[in-house]
């Protein structure tokens, strides 16, 4: 009987000609269970003989990949041991917090640093354009990093007719909610989702990080204080971000818990009110 299985030598053929070095395909194969914790942190690879035998390569290939892994923090080599897991870093961030995403993270002693990779005047897709009341709108892309790491990518969508100039220059490591206030724009919050989500192609070469990677897509929009729409957006977090939410015990009954006063609002409503009143005598 004729076997049909592709020797070592061939598998390694076909793979330079499926494109990208081997050690490279090798690595990322490691990278991706270890973000996904498939091989939580402290655990052990498989020996170099075994990794040689499972991707049909030489050790020097095998030695590479490894080596890679070393540079990215991602394992270390112990002797008696091998290749071992190292801890993943965790970054944290409030759940309920619309923005000050830098200053959550400098109360932890760490430094982000936000980039503007994209301003371009767009159509906004339908959810965008139904939270801003118009579909011409400002696409904005950063990119946000933590020591040097991506951690979040961020897409923004911004009405052109409450914002009809926007340029990089303008948001370039500033807060997007700072730079509306300077504008006479108040951000007052709205509502959030957060979903697991397997990254494509950009969202991957943005946060370095392989294909198909399970990351934390946040998406919401934010209003003013009168629910005018002034952004919608979709974040993409590497994995180890973790969300902080503070739940809170729903009322007995059947009834749905009460919203939180918004104090601003309030007090801007009292006032319109005490205009339409008649003057007092």
């Amino acid at each position: 009987m004729t076997n049909n299985s592709p020797s070592p030598a061939r598998a390694s053929a076909g793979s330079r000609r499926a494109g990208g070095p081997l050690y490279a395909k090798i690595r990322d194969a490691l990278r991706q269970q270890i973000e996904v914790q498939s091989i939580p942190p402290g655990a052990t690879l498989p020996t170099e003989e075994a990794l040689q035998a499972r991707y049909g390569v030489s050790r020097s290939v095998v030695r590479q990949a490894l080596g890679e892994l070393v540079d990215l923090g991602l394992i270390s080599r112990q002797r008696g041991r091998g290749s071992v897991v190292a801890p993943q870093p965790e970054h944290h961030r409030r759940a309920a917090q619309a923005g000050g995403l830098a200053q959550q993270f400098a109360a932890s002693g760490q430094d982000l640093r936000t980039e503007v990779l994209k301003v371009v005047a767009d159509e906004a897709p339908p959810p965008a354009a139904a939270a801003l009341g118009s579909s011409e709108a400002w696409r904005l892309e950063r990119l946000r990093s933590v020591d040097d790491e991506p951690l979040v990518f961020m897409r923004t969508w911004l009405p052109r007719h409450l914002f009809p100039v926007l340029s990089a220059e303008d948001l370039d490591g500033g807060s997007l909610h700072a730079w509306m206030r300077e504008r006479g724009v108040l951000p007052s919050g709205g509502p959030r989702q957060v979903q697991a989500v397997p990254c494509e192609d950009v969202v991957a070469q943005r946060l370095d990080i392989p294909v198909g990677t399970p990351v934390l897509l946040l998406q919401g929009v934010t209003a003013d204080p009168y629910d005018n729409g002034l952004e919608w957006f979709s974040a993409w977090h590497r994995p180890g971000t973790i969300f902080d939410i503070d739940a809170q015990v729903a009322p007995p009954g059947n009834g749905a818990p009460s919203r939180g006063l918004d104090v601003a609002r309030i007090r801007t409503l009292v006032e319109e009110l005490e205009g339409l009143l008649p003057p007092r005598s």
